[in-house]
């Protein structure tokens, strides 16, 4: 093979080549269909990056409890749901944000998640380039889309901010440069249909399937027939659990289409779902994105920064998430503070548990990612920047050595950042400040 056919191969990506087979729909990843001088050019499992982000930190530590050290650690009571993963993923102690003093906190701890970087613009945002991007630039994922930027469902009056900031650092974790965020996708449905729907985010073919209540595979249903004569029998029970899991996703969003007297342009089936529906659909989601190879670097907003959820679906008395660590500190308040950030820890368990489930190869999705969950906040009472909530999970593809409490006192912020983009195989010189990677990934 000439270079130049060599090149030609490696270009044919397992999602192209099945978008060249004629297959409208996102498909995983089916080995048996790739020509020979494709399978050939392989080099290796797929990484994927996600940055994931929950608000207000912990409450006054006393949930995020971490003692011992390396393998020989015992986590707060905020985590039980993640025990069984306990040696899937390395929770950090000691680790500051480099420009988290002062106000705006929320602000500063929103936009600093990813980007390292201090803010000083109260006009307009301005940060810098967040880690992501900087792996989407270096790594050049031959995907679909280049990286895909999630939030939570809309506030009415539009995302919280930090008194006489944008809203914009609050809102945004994810930027190309340092004036250009990505925006997050608030709608569970447009997220689906960005990466689902034929045509991809074209709104007059997202339009038309929403009417018809069609599924998305009904409009692939001859192609994937065809497809599935061609494959061997074990990327044809790949292909079958993929499609189920593609169909049951998309039917728990269907299911919140307007009720019969609405318009049919009224309400979008995505933006029905409440807080918690939303944030399961947007996780399924995620898993689904990854497994088909449609994006291989994700961000996800549960909240934003200065995020105040109603949470009173978690019992009597619960109240919005950020006022709750303004309004004193009484049992009754920390009690409902702690079950939101327990319920946060049980997303993360849940999103766990579906990336160690899905097969990639071989290995799990979870196996070959590089996950970095935390909050902007170490204790959400005193807005304290250091010793912030934050956890790595995955095993990026044996880059990452999970199952450790990790002590990162001492190396600053931009050095942890830079680490995660050398495990993606994005060897930058330097990020945030940072010229060496933090060792102890």
């Amino acid at each position: 093979m000439n270079d130049r056919n060599r090149k030609r191969a490696r270009a044919l990506s397992r999602r192209n080549f099945l978008r060249a087979a004629g297959v409208a729909v996102a498909l995983p990843a089916l080995p048996s269909l790739l020509p020979r001088s494709v399978r050939a050019q392989d080099d290796g499992p797929i990484k994927r990056f996600l940055g994931v982000f929950f608000p207000n930190g912990s409450t006054q530590r006393q949930d995020w409890q971490l003692s011992g050290s390396g393998s020989n650690y015992t986590m707060g009571t905020a985590h039980d749901s993640l025990i069984p993963y306990q040696s899937r993923f390395s929770m950090f102690t000691g680790l500051n944000r480099s420009h988290g003093n002062g106000s705006p906190a929320h602000a500063r701890g929103s936009a600093e998640f990813l980007t390292g970087a201090a803010i000083t613009n109260n006009q307009t945002p301005e940060v810098a380039i967040s880690i992501d991007q900087a792996i989407a630039d270096h790594i050049d994922p031959p995907t679909g889309i280049r990286s895909l930027h999630l939030g939570p469902n809309p506030y009415p009056s539009g995302p919280p901010s930090d008194t006489g900031w944008p809203s914009g650092y609050n809102t945004y974790i994810s930027w190309r440069s340092t004036t250009q965020p990505n925006a997050p996708l608030e709608s569970a449905q447009t997220a689906f249909d960005q990466v689902y729907v034929p045509g991809g985010s074209d709104p007059t073919l997202a339009e038309k399937r929403l009417r018809m209540q069609q599924s998305v595979l009904d409009h692939t249903i001859d192609q994937i027939d065809a497809i599935n004569a061609r494959v061997g029998s074990e990327d044809k029970l790949r292909l079958e659990e993929y499609l189920d899991s593609l169909r049951e996703v998309e039917s728990s969003l269907q299911a919140s289409a307007p009720v019969a007297g609405c318009s049919d342009d009224a309400v979008d089936p995505g933006s029905g779902l409440d807080f918690v529906q939303h944030t399961q659909a947007m996780l399924d989601v995620i898993v689904l994105a990854l497994k088909c190879d449609a994006t291989r670097i994700i961000t996800y907003s549960m909240d934003y920064g200065f995020g105040n959820k109603q949470f009173t679906f978690l019992g009597a008395g619960n109240g919005k998430h950020h006022n709750l660590s303004h309004s004193g500190s009484t049992q009754a308040i920390l009690d409902n503070h702690k079950a939101i950030v327990r319920w946060y820890m049980d997303q993360f368990a849940y999103l766990l548990d579906r990336l160690d489930a899905t097969d990639d190869g071989g290995a799990t999705l979870l196996d070959n990612s590089v996950l970095y969950f935390g909050s902007g906040l170490g204790n959400a009472w005193a807005h304290d920047p250091n010793n912030i909530c934050a956890m790595m999970a995955g095993g990026g593809a044996g880059a990452l050595n999970p199952g450790r409490l990790i002590d990162a006192n001492g190396a600053s912020y931009g050095s942890v950042l830079l680490a995660m983009a050398h495990a993606m195989d994005a060897p930058l010189a330097s990020f945030a400040g940072a010229n060496n990677p933090f060792g102890g990934l």
